[in-house]
């Protein structure tokens, strides 16, 4: 029934593809992290008490200081070192902290200090699953989204050229701040609602005319599609446009219809003349 462009709506995919490839980079990066952790550490069966930690610290980009102990200690009476396999804000544990170690060979170790930073590496995790989610989210709310407007076309009311204003949505995208169209909209029933449109991924905000179009299911009104330009297919009909648009229209054609009739009547007159001045001109004759 009508020809309705879903194209700003599909676009908006764009945005949840890219926060699907990052959620998915940092598991991937978080994830190999924290499990090779678990791996060793638990491939270490044996463990005893540092005798001293050197505490190694520096500033990171944000200016704040890192730590990275190592921490000594003997297996057998020899001596051995074990460097902290992360860096942290939190201040290390200088006494004796526990150092796990392989049983074969010693010098394979992993101290307190990594084994703790990796337990809130696993709260870390927690970060990409949230972005996971929202893209999947995102996904199935962009699919119902297209399928409420495709039923529109067989339910929908159209109704052309109105009145908009602009309202930020509170998302920006390679600096450009995403705004969706509000439209204030009088249904059949006398009642005045409030629409919002589809947020902008295509960063259109207007077009020739400066009105939107509008197609709502009127017997449920939470279902409508607002876009620049929406046209019934088969050529749109006076009845499609907004109560202004039909009352200048219907204006014209008053004004069109009068200097007609007009015409008609200057024409009816001057033909009228003719055949009274006509006839006495013959008579004379």
């Amino acid at each position: 029934m009508y020809d309705i462009d879903t194209k700003n709506v599909r676009k908006g995919r764009n945005m949840y593809f890219i926060t699907l490839a990052v959620g998915i980079l940092f598991l991937i990066i978080f994830g190999g992290i924290y499990i090779s952790s678990v791996l060793k550490k638990n491939s270490l069966d044996s463990q005893t008490r540092s005798y001293r930690v050197e505490i190694n610290k520096y500033e990171d980009s944000d200016g704040d200081t890192m730590y990275s102990p190592t921490y000594y200690y003997r297996v057998n009476g020899n001596n051995y070192s074990c460097p902290s396999s992360t860096s942290s804000s939190n201040f290390p544990d200088t006494k004796n902290s526990v150092v796990y170690y392989d049983s074969k060979n010693p010098a394979r170790c992993m101290n307190e200090y990594s084994v703790s930073n990796n337990r809130f590496a696993f709260i870390f995790l927690f970060i990409p699953i949230i972005l996971i989610g929202a893209s999947v989210f995102g996904f199935i709310k962009i699919k119902n989204r297209l399928r409420v407007i495709k039923e529109l076309n067989k339910k929908g009311k159209l109704i052309k050229g109105l009145p908009y204003h602009l309202e930020n949505t509170g998302t920006v995208i390679n600096g450009v701040p995403i705004q969706r169209p509000v439209v204030e909209y009088t249904l059949s029933s006398g009642t005045d609602i409030t629409l919002y449109g589809d947020p902008r991924n295509d960063y259109k905000l207007a077009d020739s005319d400066g009105l939107v179009d509008l197609v709502i299911d009127e017997n449920n009104p939470s279902n409508y599609y607002i876009d620049f330009e929406i046209n019934r297919i088969g050529g749109n009909l006076p009845t499609d446009y907004n109560k202004q648009v039909q009352n200048n229209y219907n204006n014209e054609q008053v004004q069109t219809d009068s200097i007609s009739q007009e015409a008609v009547q200057s024409e009816n007159q001057d033909n009228e003349l003719n055949n009274l001045y006509g006839n006495n001109s013959n008579q004379n004759m």
